[in-house]
């Protein structure tokens, strides 16, 4: 199968590539590499995968990327609350416009399939257990851009098969290291300075593997079917904030938990999520528990295979910042763009 990874540069899209040509696929990643990293991606990625710089706002090179694939895999743009908050022009070119873009560019190519990297963020907060079927509840830029990509996805690619996954937060490994998500930057922290810092702690947060992650697509890659979202984790790797932190100074001996004000307002996400879809369509899937990311992390932090973890080259808040400031990236404001982003300016956010 030939299949182009848009994004595929970055922390999930870097181990993607390895799995699936493991698995015996062509892979084109696409990448604009706005993070100033000196990152060489011949370094990142696999050998006999095919590497194009490129900006994923670019209409032409999406064409061009799309001519000739079966499938097509949007994973790229701009992670998190706080990275949209800098930008929020960029944010909405970079996690809606892109997306819708490659879309269209797909269309036009007669790609059969398109997959769509979303986020369980897009639920915010909620008293129970949501599911697919759960009505979303964006909280923040970052998850009203992956909310409306849904939305326009689903029409735009009515006579296409059309995968979205809402991602668990992501843990563990991967050639392109990011230590800014919740597990990964408690373990470096707890390396680093034998503490874990712990800001409340009964949020609920689901968890995945990035290797998981990379199977799953595998799998959904290989049974294209129709329109389908799909969570992606496992029911026992939901936990709070404190049950995370809890399994950290577990497996980092010598470590102990600072526990700090009760709740971080900065961030009100709480939701406990169902992946039994998932587990239908995909007996087995997403198998890996917490403990082994947090091990993996903790290995490359110790034997200083990673750096300074406060560097940040680790983290794509710190990372963007930076970009901004030497005039790696800005917002394009292009006709695609604007035409784009009127859509985010008209859009309502209420669940429905």
């Amino acid at each position: 199968m030939r299949i182009v990874l848009l994004g595929g540069a970055g922390y999930l899209g870097t181990v993607a590539a390895r799995h699936l040509t493991e698995l015996g696929h062509h892979v084109t990643v696409v990448d604009g590499l706005i993070y100033s990293r000196g990152d060489d991606p011949a370094c990142l990625l696999p050998p006999t995968s095919t590497f194009v710089n490129a900006d994923l706002r670019d209409a032409d090179a999406l064409r061009r990327a799309a001519t000739g694939a079966d499938a097509v895999v949007h994973l790229g743009g701009l992670v998190g609350e706080p990275a949209c908050a800098l930008d929020e022009v960029l944010a909405v070119e970079l996690n809606y416009a892109s997306p819708v873009l490659a879309a269209e560019a797909a269309r036009a190519a007669g790609v059969e399939h398109y997959v769509f990297f979303s986020s369980c963020s897009v639920y915010g907060r909620h008293a129970g257990t949501v599911d697919e079927d759960t009505a979303p509840n964006p909280l923040g830029i970052y998850a009203r851009t992956k909310v409306l990509a849904e939305r326009t996805l689903t029409g735009l690619l009515e006579d296409r098969a059309l995968s979205v996954l809402r991602l668990a937060t992501v843990h563990g490994r991967s050639p392109r290291q990011r230590l800014d998500s919740v597990a990964n930057r408690m373990t470096a922290q707890a390396v680093a300075t034998g503490r874990i810092p712990l800001n409340g702690g009964g949020q609920r947060r689901p968890l995945v593997h990035v290797a998981d992650v990379a199977d799953v697509l595998a799998k959904v890659l290989a049974t294209p079917a129709g329109h389908r979202i799909f969570n992606v984790g496992a029911e026992e790797e939901n936990y709070t904030i404190a049950q995370i932190a809890a399994v950290v100074e577990q497996a980092v001996p010598g470590t102990r938990i600072d526990a700090g004000p009760e709740r971080d307002e900065a961030d009100a996400r709480d939701y406990r999520t169902s992946f039994a879809r998932l587990a239908a369509a995909f007996p087995g899937a997403c198998p890996t528990p917490l403990d082994q990311g947090v091990r993996e992390v903790a290995a490359a932090v110790e034997s200083k295979e990673l750096e300074d973890p406060d560097l940040p080259e680790y983290d794509n808040l710190a990372g963007l910042k930076h970009s901004l400031a030497q005039g790696r990236i800005r917002a394009l404001g292009s006709g695609d763009c604007a035409r784009l982003h009127a859509d985010y300016t008209d859009a309502t956010w209420s669940p429905r």
